[in-house]
């Protein structure tokens, strides 16, 4: 979930809930594991065969989480960002940082 999504879940739980009351943020979007692994690697260009090793699972791993944000959205919250424009917004922020470093880095060589 992208953090101003979650931003705004915070405002209107501040401006339309009821104090104390519990209101989980969560959305309708699965995504396993390796899928989120292998999309990170790929916006980054990593190769996946290079940078993932596959363990045996521990006895108590979970194989889902899934929360019910249905009294957030009874609030009227939704998610604006898609897992895809999320995923390409934040990572723009380390990108754009390696680039400035390597340009600084150059900088200073020359």
């Amino acid at each position: 979930m992208f953090v101003e999504d979650v931003a705004e879940a915070f405002d209107v739980v501040l401006h339309r809930g009821t104090p104390g009351s519990i209101y989980n943020i969560g959305t309708d979007f699965e995504i396993s594991n390796l899928e989120t692994v292998k999309s990170v690697l790929g916006v980054f260009g990593f190769s996946i065969e290079e940078h993932i090793e596959f363990v045996r699972d521990r006895n108590i791993n979970d194989k889902r989480y899934r929360i019910d944000s249905s009294r957030l959205t009874q609030l009227g919250w939704r998610p604006k960002t898609s897992w895809v424009d999320g995923l390409a917004k934040t990572s723009l922020f380390p990108l754009l940082l390696l680039a400035i470093l390597r340009s600084c880095d150059q900088n200073r060589m020359a």
